[in-house]
Parts: C-alpha cells; structure tokens; sequence
C-alpha cells in the first residue's frame, strides 16, 4: 500500500504582493474584563485588496500582553475558511491594570506595518485593586462621562445599502423570560453572511474603544493605498496547519545527518503519525493538518544509529512587541467600587455552579484512520484472553510471529505471497506512539489492549518502507513507552479552539429552577451563518437586572461590513 506523506521542503517566496497579504480583524465581547470572568472574542481573516475571506493561514494566534510587554497568555485559533473563536478565563493571578490583546497569523508576521491586530483591555482585579498603573478618581465629575454614547439600532451602521434591522417582541423582560430576537438583513449581492452575537449587560466601567467592522474595513481601504513596499519573507504561511520543526544533531560528530527518518506520533483516538525525512541540514518539518484534544507528542528518530543523534527543535515564532504603546493609567473612582462588587460576586456565584453550566465541545476529530480500510482487526475480547503477548500472537494473531533477536523478542508480519523482510521491520504503534522497542511489549499486560491492527504486506510511508503495521490499541489510549535516549523528545503542543458551543440556559427546562444565574453575558455566538433575509435567536435573561446591549459584527461573503447594536431593559 502506497501511503504518501508531503515532503518536507517548500518553496519560500522573495516577497509579499497585496494578493497574497492577509490581516486578521476581532472583536471581544467587552474590553473591561474582571478576574473570575470569561473573555469571548471571534476572528475574520481577509485580504486587504478586497476584502475577501483568505484561506492563507489555517492557525491563528490570540496573545494577552501586560504593559510589560509580556505576554500572559496565549492561544491558538483553527480558522476555518477565514473564521475562528476561542475564549480565555481570567485567572485571579493577572494584576489589575492595561493589557493589549493582539491577535495574528505567522505569515502576517512578515509585515513591516502592523503585523497583527491589537486592542487596549482593562482588567480589574477586586482582590488587588490598587496595583500600579491604576488611577483612583474620588470624584466622577473630575473626568469625562465613561460610558460611551453608542447609537440605537434605527440609525445605519452597516455598510449594506439597505439598513439592518433588529426586533424585539417588546423592550422590556422579567428575570429568566424568553427573548426572541429577529435579526433582518437583506444580503443583496452578497450569499451568506457571517457574524457574531453578543448580548451583555452596561455598566458604568469605563472600557476601551475597540473598532467595529465598518471602521475596520474603512481603515483597511485606506492603508490599502499607502505605498507600501514588498516585505521579504522570514516565516511561512501555516496553509494546512501549524508547523513542528527543527533539526537532528550528531552526538559523535561524523554522523551524516541528511536523509534520517523521523517520526512524530500524538497518541489517542483516532491517533496522529507522520513520518519525514531530513535534508541536508538535518532539518525537518512536520505540518499539524489533523486535529487532536492530546496535547502530548513524541518525536523520534529512527534507525539502527538513532542513538548516535539529538533533537534541536526551532523556537516558537514570538511577535515584535516593542512598538506597542500603553495608556499610563485607566480611571477607577468610587462610584465604580458598587458595580465593581456585584460584577464579582456574580462572577464567583456563575463559578460555584459551572459544573451545572458548562460549554459543549460539538466538534468531530479527523476521523481519517491512519490504516485506512485494509487493516484486519482482532478485537480481543472476542477470543479467548491469553495472559502474555507471546502467546496472544501464537494463538489469536495468526498473521504475526515472534522470535529472539540480539536477546530481544521482536514481532515480525507473514504474508504466503511475498517475503515481507525485504522491506524490512514491521511499522509498531502503540495507541499511535511509535515503538521501536518491541522487548517492552512483551512484558506488558495483555489485558489493557483493546484491539489489534494487522496489514500484511510492504507498506510505504513517505520514503521509508516496512514490513507490514502492526497497531495496538489499548483501553486507556494512554500507553507510554518505558524507552529513553536523545534520539526521544517528548514535545507539549497547546490544541487550537475550535468547535465549542457555549453555554445558553432553556428555563423551559424546570430543571434549572433552583440554579441561581447571574450571568451578565447573556449569549455569545461567535459564529451565526445567515442564509435568508431574516433569522430569529431565542435565549433567556438571567436575574441580573438593568440595560442589556445586543452587539452584531461580522460580514457577508462579499466582504461588505455588519455592525449594528440595540438595547432592551430587565427588570
């Protein structure tokens, strides 16, 4: 079977042209952020040229940056057709005081002029209040009114020429009621459009301006036109999916190190392996294009002279920090210390009950299998338990034998039709891990494998041939290898967000009566698709009372603007 893995090198191109640049526009739910609370943001990728969704980078990057200029938190986004979401908890480490959010992709990088999107957030700490960089006003009218004035929904705040228009049954609800919200949005030219929702209660607490789609779009049209010259290219473009990489080094200081294979397995179900080669530099480079929730990986050379090299893997790419500007102090006075208070108690209140609330993950994993539909399958529970693997091989798996080799036992494949040494040792996996070792299987407890994969016959992948795969699956899917030496380096890679439903209560469900909610964020999509003219949202208000603020942005397929706030009171 004729498995092919994509080579390793690439061609680099000389520059960027305005065809093929990107940018990266967010928008955050709030700008002014309490620990104990959630911080929800979703992503558009485009080209600048004309605004269309780009489908240069797969991954993109969200860090939160202190006004040390370091980052303090960072995660990875899945962009799928131009789109991703994630969110971040605010941990009661994190000091009160400005923060910027940034947000890019590697390719963006690039770029001498504003290599990623950035935003000014305020985070409060009730438990450390007055840390440095905060400002406390006693008197509200020594400064200017801080909560901005934003224009109802009557006025045009979407760049489609004919307005958009959010309804309402009525403009006042009770606690825990039923809101239906008809969004109608005429497309027009446009197919699809894609936004987000946010539904949140106002208060007095000063936040930080962060542009809309129409400002974006605006501001992308006019630094579209700046003569900007042709940036050369340091880092490329994850096209298919984050990048691994690096190189082997010889330990003995002869060793050629082109040519070596290596091999990376994330464990689990369905499990991920690929296998490469090295260049003439001993570089290699392996591109993340499935997606796994393990975020353990192992990298392996391999080889009867494995031992004689070391792994140096590539730093993380990090963006240029120094050019990002922070205000001296954001404003906090007296006034403030009530909403302040009730903001996180609710917090701690929505916190105590999560277990009852929790978010959804609603994505599906790759389900390629790695073996594909060839394999024969011995599911052990079906036949007789035998306590070694010696003899589960002898009496079970009839394809397979085992003999003693350099004091070693080692499980070799049989095929009636073809010698299968001449392509020489089987492919072994673990749950995905590579096992070069066979001996430690051996001693292993048979009873904690589920199932047992066979093919053979020669098997090819990339540029490496073997004697047929052998797969073990166990029932943990946690099997780790007792084999140590330079040649094994166990690698953390932090899984992209994507594919999560956020939590939304249905009090149709009596079952939720006696849960206390306080939720100021009443709803976050991040991700509704609108196909028609017109789309309901149906969601409940909580037992927090006051003016909630409906938020959409987001854009048609055209690459045309969506903005367009409102409001309706609780009480």
């Amino acid at each position: 079977m004729l498995n092919a893995q994509i080579a390793t090198t690439q061609e680099i191109p000389l520059s960027i042209s305005k065809s093929t640049d990107e940018s990266l526009f967010f928008r955050l739910n709030t700008t002014t952020v309490l620990t104990g609370e959630t911080l929800y943001y979703n992503l558009f990728c485009f080209h600048p040229k004309d605004n269309s969704s780009s489908q240069i980078s797969k991954i993109a990057y969200v860090e939160l940056i202190d006004s040390n200029k370091q980052s303090v938190f960072k995660d990875k986004i899945l962009l799928e057709h131009g789109k991703g979401y994630g969110d971040y908890f605010i941990p009661t480490t994190l000091k009160t005081g400005n923060y910027k959010l940034i947000a890019y992709t590697q390719w963006m990088l690039n770029k001498a002029n504003t290599p990623f999107y950035e935003t000014d957030i305020n985070l409060i700490n009730p438990f450390i209040p007055n840390e440095s960089g905060t400002k406390v006003i006693r008197d509200l009218n020594l400064e200017t009114p801080q909560v901005p004035i934003i224009a109802s929904a009557s006025e045009k705040h979407s760049g489609l020429e004919k307005p958009i228009a959010l309804e309402f049954e009525k403009k006042m609800y009770t606690h825990r009621e039923q809101v239906n919200l008809k969004i109608k949005m005429p497309l027009q030219d446009a197919k699809i459009a894609n936004y987000s929702v946010s539904i949140r209660k106002r208060d007095q607490l000063y936040a930080p301006k962060q542009l809309n789609s129409a400002e974006f779009i605006s501001k992308q049209t006019e630094e579209s036109f700046q003569n900007t010259p042709k940036t050369s290219v340091n880092f490329l473009p994850e096209l298919r999916g984050e990048f691994i990489s690096g190189k082997i080094v010889s330990t003995k200081g002869i060793q050629e190190v082109n040519n070596q294979a290596v091999a990376l397995s994330i464990p689990g179900k369905p499990f991920i392996f690929k296998l490469v080669k090295t260049n003439a530099k001993g570089e290699f480079k392996f591109i993340l294009d499935q997606l796994s929730d393990n975020e353990n990986a192992v990298l392996q050379i391999m080889g009867d002279n494995k031992e004689n090299f070391t792994f140096v893997l590539d730093e993380a790419i990090k963006p240029n920090l120094s050019k990002l500007n922070f205000s001296s102090a954001f404003s906090l006075n007296s006034k403030d210390k009530k909403t302040i208070e009730e903001r996180s108690v609710a917090a701690q209140l929505q916190n105590a009950y999560y277990a009852q609330k929790k978010d959804t993950i609603q994505h599906s994993l790759n389900s390629e299998i790695f073996l594909g539909s060839i394999a024969k399958e011995y599911i052990l529970d079906d036949y007789t338990r035998f306590p070694s693997l010696k003899e589960t091989i002898t009496e079970v798996l009839l394809e397979c034998h085992s003999k003693r080799k350099n004091n070693k036992s080692m499980i070799y494949l049989s095929n009636d039709k073809v010698n299968l040494d001449n392509f020489g040792n089987p492919l072994v996996l673990v749950d995905g891990l590579l096992v070069q070792d066979t001996n430690e299987l051996f001693e292993y407890t048979t009873t904690d494998i589920h199932k047992v994969s066979l093919i053979n016959e020669g098997y090819v992948y990339g540029s490496k041939t073997f004697g047929g795969v052998i797969s073990f699956e166990t029932k943990s899917g946690n099997f780790e290898s007792k084999d140590t030496g330079n040649y094994i380096k166990k690698i953390n890679l932090q899984a992209p967000s994507y594919g999560k439903k956020y939590n939304s209560p249905d009090y149709i469900n009596k079952k939720l009566d006696r849960i206390p909610d306080y939720r100021y964020q009443l709803l976050w999509i991040p991700d509704v698709t609108m196909e028609n003219d017109e789309k309901t949202i149906t969601f409940f208000t909580s037992d927090i009372s006051g003016e909630f603020e409906v938020s959409i942005e987001g854009f048609t397929d055209k690459g045309v603007p969506i903005s367009l706030k409102d409001f309706f009171e609780v009480n």
